[in-house]
């Protein structure tokens, strides 16, 4: 009798077999779980990452505009040439396979008829080699590449992309697809891009910068509101199959590109022009080391009308060397060597460099204007305290010189301020004191950021309070020991002169989308007063006496109400001689209530001149000269000034006699006429600045002689002098250099007509006066 299982034994049998189930179950679901619900996304996402294809849609880069709407910096659509070897080889030999082909049909074929058509088609169809040839001289020569080089990259093995060139024309990308039309083959391709174009070129480029070759800006305006320009790109996700091929119609979701915004600035490009040119005369003629800058902007709103430093690069081409002595340089240096490829490095730094808002300088004398100013709130010092000069001040073991070696005398702040007398200001920093000099330092923004919305500005380098005693107080208070940036001086001097308020410099104006609509806009920020508007006031009466008061020393401009402060500073920290010089001006108009301010620095100038009010201050006048008009501050004469003006001569070519005459009677020019004729057929002097009272020579009949007279010599004549000596000949001045006018002012040596050449009558001799000796610094 067989033994059966007890109910027990079948129950633990049960069980035990049901837990591995009951196992299997649990783990099943936890799977299910975990796959569907906690990592649902992530598996998702990986399956997506098989089955959809992502194409990124490129935002267009914002444009910018100058305050006119002068485009500066725009993107344009490029090309991408590019080869597959692969499929260039495919294609050619399709073209030998149909050529045996048609060779075929021509030998079975008895048609006379079919086989003329045959032959000809034969004929048109080119070989693999033919077409090669015809293909890899095209591309050299519409690409300047060389025909090796492109001979070589069509024909690789191992790759199914490979460049030809970047950033080219539409007009060589469709003559490209055109000629591969012709020759019936595959594989080149021209894949649209964008580059950053500036189509001023050199234009403002310190202030814009540059874009990398990704497009990013990495320099300047380009750099600071990169978010704003580059947009977000957008993507179109379509269906792939699983060799990686769109299957058409099956999925697909666009997301538009959103492109950039646009910079609408404050600068204006014709400013901005006017100061790069005399920027770049005033280098040719003082031969700076270290380069100059200059900022014209509004006292009152911060905004920033031109900002330039010297030897601007051309951000379309940002990697090529702008210093023509260092492009030479590392012309003959290996380009694999260190050493070029340190000196190239230090170079592109160098000409990306915004030298107004990345470098300091000592400010010299242009800083007695925030010593005074602060002296002046704090009741420090009166309008009406004098001090004494004794051309030396003697504070602690250092004896301090004024820059003049005569006696300035007794002044007072207003005459100190015209004489720039280092001790005299010496005397008014002592006054203040260094806890008070430090604390209106502070306040004037030195000791901070300005704010400007460009990268990479820098800060002072200060004394601060805790090691400020006697010697340092007495240096700091002539504009020696600390150093600033040129936009930090130009923000305080602005304080001292637009009622004392402490402004936020703006080279933006504001910021538009692509249809034009307001993003943001950059209103006027104020960060605090830091004087009084009756301290300012004194300081703009004082800082025009010291422009009319030394009119060949300063920015004296007939007709023109203007403040100004020229500064000569010693870099001491560089040469302890203290024979290299900075070179700098500080102008403002008008002066009763200034629209317009300007500031100029030459870095270490290496000609005859040094001094700021030698080579700083005809900068200005020469910007000012052109920029006034030009933002509609006209001049304004008095009946001494209006006798002594000089007039631009018109043409008055074709005109009768007496409407000649009329015309140029009314401008208070003398006119002579040579011929019976009715009408004028030519003159002399066209187009030319003349003394007023000076003569026009009119001609009326064709085949008459002009009458010609030998130049004299003007050297070392006053403007008297010489006006009378050209007179005797019939010949007209034009005086040139801004202390024409001044005391002392005689003819330098480069009259515009060398004396002993024959001119005719009438000619305009144009010549520079200046004073031999420097009224200030």
């Amino acid at each position: 009798m067989t033994d059966r299982p007890s109910a027990r034994m079948k129950q633990r049998l049960n069980i035990w077999l049901s837990l591995p189930v009951a196992a299997i179950l649990i783990y099943t679901v936890a799977t299910i779980f975990s796959v569907s619900i906690k990592d649902g996304k992530r598996w998702q996402s990986l399956a997506n990452a098989q089955q959809l294809k992502s194409t990124a849609v490129s935002a267009s880069r914002g444009t910018i505009y100058d305050s006119n709407g002068t485009v500066l910096s725009q993107s344009a659509t490029v090309y991408t040439v590019y080869a597959d070897p692969l499929m260039l080889k495919e294609k050619l030999d399709d073209n030998d396979k149909k050529i045996e082909e048609l060779k075929g049909y021509i030998a079975k074929e008895d048609d006379a008829s079919k086989k003329a058509t045959y032959q000809q088609r034969l004929d048109a169809t080119k070989s693999g080699d033919e077409c090669l040839d015809e293909l890899v001289e095209f591309l050299a020569l519409n690409l300047e590449i060389d025909t090796n080089t492109v001979r070589e990259k069509l024909t690789k093995t191992d790759t199914q992309y490979i460049v030809l060139k970047k950033e080219v024309e539409k007009t060589v990308s469709t003559a490209i697809e055109d000629k591969l039309t012709e020759l019936g083959i595959d594989g080149v391709r021209c894949d649209p891009t964008t580059r950053r174009l500036y189509p001023q070129n050199t234009l403002a480029s310190v202030v814009l910068g540059h874009t990398d070759y990704e497009g990013n800006g990495i320099y300047g305006l380009e750099a600071y509101y990169d978010d704003y320009l580059s947009g977000i790109d957008g993507r179109i996700i379509t269906a792939k199959a699983s060799d990686g091929t769109e299957i058409p119609y099956r999925y697909k979701q666009s997301y538009d590109a959103q492109d950039g915004d646009d910079l609408n600035l404050n600068i204006d490009a014709n400013i901005q022009y006017i100061l790069e040119k005399e920027l770049a005369k005033a280098v040719e003629e003082n031969q700076p080391t270290d380069r100059a800058c200059g900022i014209i902007m509004n006292p009152k709103t911060g905004q920033i009308y031109a900002m330039a430093t010297s030897d601007p690069y051309d951000p379309n081409e940002p990697a090529a060397i702008s210093d023509e002595k260092t492009a030479a340089e590392l012309a003959g240096l290996d380009e694999d060597s260190n050493d070029y490829k340190q000196k190239q490095l230090d170079a592109w730094s160098l000409q990306w460099k915004n030298k107004a808002v990345s470098e300091t300088y000592n400010p010299g004398s242009v800083f007695k204007v925030i010593t005074g100013a602060s002296a002046l709130e704090e009741k420090a010092i009166t309008l009406n305290d004098t001090f004494g000069c004794g051309t030396q001040i003697q504070v602690e073991d250092t004896t301090f010189h004024c820059w003049s070696t005569t006696d300035h005398g007794s002044q007072d702040f207003a005459q100190a301020m015209l004489n720039s007398c280092n001790p005299v200001f010496i005397q008014i920093g002592m006054k203040l004191g260094s806890e008070k000099f430090c604390q209106y330092y502070n306040a004037f923004g030195f000791n901070e950021l300005t704010g400007i919305d460009l990268p990479a500005e820098s800060n002072s380098i200060s004394m601060p309070l805790s090691n400020m005693g006697p010697v340092q107080l007495a240096s700091s208070s002539f504009g020696q020991t600390n150093k600033v940036t040129p936009i930090q001086m130009i923000t305080a001097y602005s304080a001292a002169i637009n009622g004392g308020y402490l402004v936020t410099p703006q080279v933006v104006n504001s910021i538009t989308d692509e249809n034009g609509n307001i993003v943001k806009k950059m209103d006027t920020v104020v960060r605090r007063q830091v004087i009084s508007e009756d301290t300012s006031a004194s300081m703009r009466e004082i800082l025009e006496g010291v422009v009319e008061g030394q009119p060949g020393s300063n920015c004296y401009i007939k007709g023109y109400r203007i403040g100004g402060k020229s500064g000569t500073s010693q870099k001491m920290d560089e040469d302890s001689t203290g024979q290299t010089y900075v070179s700098s001006y500080c102008a403002f108009a008008p002066a009763d209530d200034p629209e317009i301010v300007m500031l100029v620095m030459v870095d270490h100038p290496t000609g005859e001149k040094f001094y700021g009010s030698q080579v700083a201050a005809p900068i200005c006048v020469n910007v000012l000269s052109d920029v006034l008009p030009y933002v509609g501050i006209f001049p304004e004469y008095d009946e001494s000034e209006l006798a002594d003006l000089q007039v631009s001569v018109p043409s008055v070519q074709y005109y009768t006699v007496e409407e000649a005459k009329k015309t140029l009677e009314d401008l208070g020019l003398e006119v002579k006429v040579k011929g019976e004729g009715d009408t004028v057929v030519k003159q002399t002097p066209v187009a030319a600045k003349i003394e007023h009272g000076g003569s026009v020579v009119l001609y009326t009949e064709a085949n008459a002689k002009e009458e010609t007279v030998t130049v004299p010599e003007l050297k070392g004549l006053t403007k008297e002098q010489a006006r009378a000596t050209l007179d005797m000949y019939g010949l007209n001045l034009t005086a040139e250099g801004s202390g024409y006018e001044e005391e002392g002012a005689v003819a330098q040596s480069d009259q515009s007509v060398g004396a002993g050449q024959s001119v005719p009558m009438g000619t305009a001799v144009s010549v520079t006066f200046a004073v031999t000796s420097v009224g200030s610094q």
